[in-house]
Order: C-alpha cells, then sequence, then structure tokens
C-alpha cells in the first residue's frame, strides 16, 4: 500500500547522520549500513537506494546483511566498528536483541541512524521511514471498509504473516489488530494466519493450500507485498479474483499495478 520513497527515505538516513554530528569531516566519511535481511525484495531496493546516495553524497558504504540473525547483526556492525566507520544506518532485525548493536555504536561514539526497522533500545540520531505499526494499520483501515462494502454479518480472510518472530512482522500484525479492536471489528472479522516468510513462492504455496481445501473465503491479507503477488496467482487460478479481496503492505511496482 505505501512506501514509493525508498530512496528519499534512506538519502534521509545518510544525510541525517551528517546533521546530527556537530564538526564537518575532514575527510570523506565512511557509512556502515546494517540491513534486517536483503533476501527481501522491499530490503533490496533499499540497498539500491543506500548504494546511490552514498554515491551522491561521495561518501564510502560499507554494507553487511544479519539475515534476521541478532548475533550475526551484532557480529556486522561490530566488524564495521572495528573498520572505522564514521556512523551507521541501522536497520534493526529484532525489537529487543537488536539494542546491542546500537549499544555498540553508542559505545564507540559513533552516531546511529535508524530506519524502516525500529529497536527499542540506545540512543540515535533519529528514525526514518514509516512507522511498520501504520503499516499493519492501513491493512485495517482496508478490512474495515471491506466490511462495510460488502455488508455482511461476518467476514473471514486469510492473513499471510511474514517471519514467525520478526521484527517487521509483529510490528504489522500489531497494528492490524488494533485498529480492528479500535473499530470493533475483532469478532466480525476473522483470519486463517500463516507465515509464509514475506516470500512469494511460498505466499502462493501456502494460499494454494488453504484454498484447495476451503474455497469460502472474503479476503487475502499480507504483511508484505510479494505475499499477496504469490496469492494472487492462486486466486486468479482458481477464477476467484470476482470473490476474494487482496491487499498487502509496502507499495512494490508490480504490486500497484496487479
Amino acid at each position: 500500500m505505501r512506501g514509493r520513497l525508498l530512496a528519499v527515505v534512506t538519502i534521509g538516513a545518510v544525510s541525517l547522520l551528517a546533521v546530527g554530528t556537530p564538526a564537518v569531516p575532514a575527510k570523506p566519511w565512511t557509512i556502515g549500513v546494517s540491513y534486517q535481511n536483503l533476501a527481501f525484495p522491499y530490503v533490496a531496493a533499499l540497498q539500491k537506494a543506500a548504494q546511490n546516495a552514498c554515491k551522491a553524497l561521495g561518501t564510502t558504504c560499507v554494507e553487511a546483511d544479519a539475515v534476521n540473525d541478532t548475533e550475526k547483526e551484532l557480529k556486522n556492525v561490530e566488524s564495521m566498528l572495528a573498520k572505522g566507520i564514521d556512523c551507521l544506518a541501522f536497520e534493526a532485525a529484532s525489537l529487543k536483541a537488536s539494542s546491542a548493536s546500537i549499544a555498540a555504536a553508542n559505545k564507540k561514539t559513533v552516531p546511529v541512524v535508524q530506519f524502516n526497522g525500529k529497536a527499542e533500545g540506545g540512543a540515535y540520531v533519529t528514525f526514518v521511514g514509516s512507522e511498520q505499526p501504520d503499516s499493519g494499520a492501513q491493512l485495517g483501515v482496508y478490512l474495515t471498509q471491506l466490511y462495510k462494502t460488502l455488508g455482511k454479518p461476518k467476514l473471514r480472510g486469510i492473513y499471510l504473516r511474514g517471519v514467525a518472530g520478526q521484527i517487521t512482522d509483529i510490528a504489522r500484525n500489531d497494528g492490524l489488530k488494533n485498529r480492528l479492536k479500535a473499530e470493533n471489528l475483532l469478532d466480525k472479522i476473522s483470519f486463517t494466519e500463516q507465515h509464509a516468510d514475506y516470500d512469494r513462492g511460498k505466499g502462493q504455496s501456502v494460499t494454494e493450500s488453504l484454498l484447495t481445501r476451503d474455497k469460502n473465503y472474503d479476503f487475502i491479507v499480507a504483511n508484505n507485498d510479494d505475499m499477496i503477488l504469490g496469492a494472487l496467482q492462486v486466486v486468479r487460478q482458481f477464477k476467484l479474483g470476482s470473490r476474494i479481496h487482496l491487499a498487502g503492505v509496502d507499495g512494490l511496482p508490480e504490486a500497484l499495478d496487479a
């Protein structure tokens, strides 16, 4: 639904690091960028934007992929700090455990900007990006409107979630459920929830398995666009496009055009 501002978000993160530092460095900066998981298309798009931003700003970009592993994330950050990075752009893999990486940067007095995924602890200059609960809340807004439009007493749907325990998935789930709670719709809109790891193929296979057993669903929503695109293939295959409504999160161009 939302998120065409990848380059703006990343350039903002890099630029704000400069704003948050009192002195202009005599040499070109080296910026460390820690990603949550580059296997996710949205994060891969962020990487491209970060590389372009660093090039435009004349800075060196040192990158690392946590692959959703907070121990690896901390080791990556410690390695970048040992290389003498001037600042750290940090996409947290975990709400709590990723705070250790921020603390490591704080200890070295290296300024931190968080982007996309935000950890709870540690000192940082700013956060750049959308609040993940807001993305989930947008799915809740969509389902609220769908409930009113369809006029049925109750709706049944499939909810494709990301990686179990991962920060973005938890935040988006909370945002969705809290929005429905605020609309007094938790008892009127029910979900069959399955984790599909933000993966299009898994989104497709999970949806196919569920719809093979039961086609009486009103909607499918997903915590990213790749999963909903996988689900869309199955809905079209089963010729259910007129009955099942779909919505995803992130605003990938392919999803916006689907």
